[in-house]
C-alpha cells in the first residue's frame, strides 16, 4: 500500500479522535469544571441534597468537609465531595 492510499484513513482516524474528544471528554471536563465550581459556592445555610440521597441543610463548612443539619439534634459531617446539588425550589 502506497502513502497517498492512505491518506484517507488517517484523516478518517483523525477526525474520529477529535469527535469522541469533542462529543465525550470535553462534556466531561465541563461537568467536573461546573461541580468543583458550585462545591466552591457553597455557602452555610445552603439547602442541599449528597449523593447519597440525604437532604439537608449546611450548619458548618470546611476546607473538605460539610457539616449537614438533617433532623432535630442530628448534624452529620459529610466529605463536601458527596454533595451533589442544591434542593430544588431553594434560592441558589
Amino acid at each position: 500500500m502506497q502513502l497517498n492510499q492512505l491518506y484517507p484513513y488517517i484523516i478518517l482516524w483523525v477526525l474520529l479522535l477529535a469527535a469522541f474528544f469533542y462529543f465525550i471528554i470535553r462534556p466531561k471536563r465541563v461537568a467536573v469544571a461546573q461541580h468543583k465550581e458550585f462545591l466552591a459556592g457553597l455557602k452555610r445555610g445552603d439547602k442541599i441534597v449528597t449523593a447519597g440521597g440525604l437532604h439537608g441543610d449546611i450548619v458548618g463548612l470546611q476546607e473538605d468537609t460539610v457539616t449537614l443539619h438533617i433532623a432535630p439534634g442530628v448534624d452529620i459531617t459529610l466529605d463536601r465531595r458527596a454533595v451533589r446539588r442544591r434542593q430544588r425550589g431553594s434560592s441558589a
